[in-house]
């Protein structure tokens, strides 16, 4: 969360996958985030924060 907004967006996770050496297309990275999107807002949240 780079920004601090509490939310892990497609954006933060590519970057996070490519510097673990993984290049993952925008649909592969909205598919991991569509896993765990409990709220369905096409971000990964983090309560209370």
């Amino acid at each position: 969360d780079k920004d601090g907004d509490g939310q892990i967006t497609t954006k933060e996770l590519g970057t996070v996958m490519r510097s673990l050496g993984q290049n993952p297309s925008e649909s592969e990275l909205q598919d991991m985030i569509n896993e765990v999107d409990a709220d369905n807002n096409g971000t990964i949240d983090f309560p209370g924060t």
